[in-house]
């Protein structure tokens, strides 16, 4: 199947989703992602998108901001945001206000509390550790882990590994 029909339909599962998304830069991994948030939106949830630099979690917000021409609110948070600013944001991610939140390691940080998260997507999944994933994944309410999705353009032998060995899709 298409790769938005195969999220949308493991998304509709009681069983979290952990799959890897693999595709040269420019094939529309991002597309297929932000699909999925929608579906996870559309239920109730927030989804986030974890980037390594904060130049690509930068554009990746003014990428997704620009596909949804304002039908969710979308957020970014990153080390270089101002303490106004970023009160702001997290007060947004708290209260369930932002949809998408899009960020760096920043996300993953002490104080960083979702209202709702149900789904993650991480970029250059091969330059997080297992530990900073996971900790991303654990923000989650009430011990529900979130769907889960790791994007790649350059799979490293390990996330090889792991498909085979059944710990990701």
């Amino acid at each position: 199947p298409r790769p938005h029909a195969q999220l949308e339909q493991e998304l509709s599962q009681a069983k979290p989703m952990h799959r890897r998304l693999q595709g040269e830069v420019g094939s529309g991994k991002t597309i297929v992602a932000l699909r999925a948030m929608l579906v996870v939106i559309d239920a109730g949830a927030q989804a986030a998108l974890l980037a390594p630099t904060e130049v690509l979690a930068q554009q990746h917000a003014r990428t997704i901001r620009s596909m949804l021409g304002g039908l969710a609110q979308v957020v970014l948070l990153t080390g270089s945001v101002v303490a106004k600013q970023r009160s702001e944001v997290m007060d947004q991610i708290a209260s369930g206000e932002a949809a998408i939140v899009i960020g760096t390691h920043a996300l993953i940080q002490e104080g960083v509390v979702f209202s709702n998260l149900g789904f993650v997507v991480v970029d250059e999944q091969h330059r997080f550790g297992v530990e900073q994933r996971a900790a991303l994944a654990a923000k989650a309410n009430d011990d529900l882990k979130p769907h889960v999705l790791v994007m790649t353009a350059t799979p490293i032998p390990r996330t090889v590994a792991m498909t085979v060995f059944g710990d990701l899709d």
